[in-house]
């Protein structure tokens, strides 16, 4: 301990005197005093480029990523969102439906509805007396000034209309008093059901018909029928009450319950 005290005198001794010998000069001696300036002078340069230097590198510093694609073996950290930089994975659109595929995902009463509204906007007067049957016989009754046609319509997926069809709808047609009927089906129609209907004056139209009339009417850019597309709800058409899906207790399987019952006990399969 005494030794290196004596060490750190010495030292403190050697700067004084190197201090002293300095002030001597810088009085004594004018050279001295001149390249002791310029020595000051670039030591305050080099001071002042040092410290823009450490600003700049400071301000222009890059923050850290807020993901890093190596975090949790690829995913990113569920606490840090994803950056602008980060190239996500690319998901496909979902394709818009057709104005057929559309049409074959209602169902036979909003296929119903959606031909009530064409006509309607075609400046038709409609009158629905489908009632709870599906199958039944007169769906519309339409009138102009000049006219009066019974309608049916037939949303079948599977089958085409037969001959036997086109009777029973000229039975239809001779007990509502009417000589004039349109026949709509989405699944085409057979020849011979073709020949019959021509015979007597029965409009037989089809799919690529029906979307021909929503096409030129312009209604898909309207609000009611992008609305009965995209309504997932079923309507009872006996009430006009939503309906319900239920189970069966008996089998397990699910139908479609009138939300009214037991006022109205109208029931839907289940597709």
């Amino acid at each position: 301990m005494g030794r290196r005290r004596k060490d750190d005198f010495a030292g403190a001794e050697a700067i004084m005197a190197l201090a002293a010998l300095g002030g001597l000069l810088w009085f004594f001696s004018p050279g001295f005093r001149f390249w002791m300036q310029i020595l000051l002078l670039v030591l305050v340069i080099v001071g002042l480029l040092f410290v823009a230097i450490w600003l700049g590198y400071k301000a222009f510093k890059p923050e850290p990523p807020l993901y890093s694609p190596k975090a949790s073996e690829g995913q990113p950290n569920q606490t840090q969102a994803p950056t602008i930089g980060v190239v996500l994975p690319y998901v496909p659109p979902v394709p818009e439906l057709s104005i057929s595929e559309k049409l074959r995902k209602i169902d036979w009463f909003q296929f119903e509805k959606l031909i009530e509204l064409i006509y309607r906007h075609r400046d038709f007067t409609v009158k629905r007396l489908g009632g709870a049957n599906p199958d039944g016989g007169v769906d519309l009754i339409i009138e102009s000034p000049t006219d009066r046609f019974v309608l049916q319509c037939k949303h079948w997926r599977k089958w085409t209309v037969g001959v036997r069809h086109i009777r029973e709808f000229l039975g239809t047609m001779t007990d509502s008093k009417c000589s004039k009927g349109i026949f709509i089906t989405l699944t085409g129609y057979s020849g011979e059901a073709k020949q019959l209907a021509d015979k007597h004056g029965i409009q037989i139209l089809n799919e690529s018909d029906v979307v021909r009339m929503l096409e030129e009417s312009g209604l898909m850019y309207s609000r009611e029928i992008p609305a009965l597309f995209s309504d997932s709800r079923k309507f009872c058409p006996k009430c006009e009450s939503e309906m319900v899906l239920r189970t069966a207790r008996a089998n397990g399987n699910q139908f479609w319950g009138c939300s009214n019952y037991p006022r109205c006990k109208y029931i839907l399969n289940f597709e």
